[in-house]
């Protein structure tokens, strides 16, 4: 693997997480000015997801953690751009650095992931009985199509981070076993 080029592929990864928390966190501001049909009135998501008793505590903070992690993963971006302009990382520790960076982006991807299914499955309580926040966003008597697009974004998005995760641990394994391999012959 030539030295360059990884740093060519980990920069554009960094654009892509940079880009995607970006647009992910443009449709998480949309997604609170959706109307849901709740006990024949119409309310934003944002009035019952703060301000009411229509969704639990947990679901509340939840929301919270969700948007914390869509920053964190912007924050993440950031800062493997800032890391790879400086091109003066030899290559061992960028071997290092990318199996780490991969392991940090698999286990936030995973919390993420946590933090969306859980959130899924937060109960939102109406006249009518209580009903799952997902199947809220897909049943169309209560939310246009809109917040059922955005949500699967969400969830697409976090697949997509999962294998970027996967593959920047990978290619930095088998960069730091061709390194080592390369050391042991020569010496």
């Amino acid at each position: 693997m030539k030295h360059d080029k990884v740093l060519v592929s980990l920069e554009i990864v960094s654009y892509i997480f940079i880009c995607l928390s970006f647009i992910e966190l443009f449709y998480m501001i949309l997604l609170n000015f959706a109307k849901f049909k709740i006990d024949v009135n119409s309310v934003l998501l944002f009035e019952f997801m703060y301000f009411s008793d229509i969704i639990s505590l947990s679901g509340t903070f939840l929301w919270l953690f969700l948007i914390t992690s869509m920053v964190c993963f912007l924050i993440f971006g950031i800062f493997i751009n800032r890391i790879l302009i400086k091109k003066n990382i030899e290559s061992k520790s960028l071997a290092k650095l990318m199996v780490v960076v991969g392991m940090i982006i698999l286990l936030g991807a995973f919390v993420k992931m946590n933090y969306l299914v859980l959130l899924g499955k937060t109960k939102i309580a109406s006249i009518y009985g209580s009903i799952r926040f997902q199947s809220a966003l897909y049943d169309f008597d209560v939310t246009p199509i809109m917040p059922a697009v955005f949500w699967i974004f969400f969830v697409s998005v976090n697949c997509c981070y999962l294998i970027t995760g996967l593959v920047v641990t990978t290619l930095g394994i088998k960069w730091t076993i061709l390194i080592e391999q390369e050391s042991s012959t020569d010496s």
